[in-house]
């Protein structure tokens, strides 16, 4: 049996997932408390003076919280891509090697075996397919594979919308912390005069304007990563499109 010649895929993604992981929490877990201190230093700033990065955040604390935490998230997001959205993990060569072998010797038992085995791997579903049905005419046998990995390619595909939806709600929580800070800077100036009324408000209206600002930073910022990891996608499904046409086509090599 060939089977036990093949490796298991190994779980460094996984592993180094969790370790990013760790360190992004305590690298948050710093900075607020970073923040924290520079805020409360920051309170009694100068009037006219731009203010801290951690005065900005404070101003509405739950919401910066909120798009920090989905930073974070896409940051993790776009690694984990990166490191599992390739052709190398989609289709391994030395997993399309032993099936390719398991294949010319005509052992489809097998090769439907393996695929199962290792049914976490892209091509691995798509290979089984057309090992399962390899009795069937070829169109129908490339009709199936057609079909089997557009189903696979809109799981990686909803899966990668992830960051695209990140996007479109950053700004929404960003505007939202603006309106918020807006309604309190209004509703706090009953009773100042017209001078300190005019500075109360310029004051808080600018730091309420930093909510937006924080969501449209990470709107960019995931539309840029959204774009690379989509650019990556395509050009490996194209591989690995290759790959499972060639070993369909093995399976009909002597069919006329």
């Amino acid at each position: 049996m060939l089977l036990g010649h093949v490796k298991r895929e190994p779980l460094w993604p996984r592993r180094t997932s969790r370790a990013l992981i760790a360190c992004m929490a305590l690298a948050t877990l710093a900075w607020s408390a970073r923040a924290l201190a520079q805020g409360t230093a920051a309170s009694a700033g100068d009037a006219g003076a731009m203010p801290t990065f951690a005065r900005l955040f404070m101003f509405s604390p739950w919401i910066n919280g909120a798009i920090a935490a989905l930073s974070i998230v896409s940051v993790l997001l776009f690694v984990y891509f990166l490191m599992t959205l390739h052709a190398a993990a989609m289709a391994p060569p030395g997993f399309v090697d032993e099936v390719t072998k398991l294949v010319v010797d005509r052992q489809y038992a097998e090769t439907s075996q393996l695929c199962r085995n290792h049914r976490s791997l892209f091509v691995a579903s798509i290979v089984q397919r057309c090992v399962d049905n390899e009795a069937k005419p070829h169109a129908v046998l490339m009709d199936m594979l057609d079909a089997e990995g557009r189903r696979r390619a809109e799981i990686i595909w909803n899966r990668i919308s992830y960051l695209a939806d990140i996007s479109n709600l950053a700004p929404m929580l960003g505007l939202l912390g603006t309106v918020r800070g807006m309604i309190k800077a209004f509703f706090s100036l009953k009773g100042t005069t017209g001078s300190v009324k005019s500075t109360a408000l310029a004051e808080s209206i600018g730091e309420a304007m930093a909510t937006t600002m924080f969501g449209l930073f990470l709107a960019i910022l995931c539309l840029v990563f959204y774009a690379v990891i989509k650019a990556r996608v395509t050009r490996a499904m194209a591989e690995v499109e290759q790959v499972a046409h060639s070993i369909a086509d093995r399976l009909k090599r002597d069919e006329p």
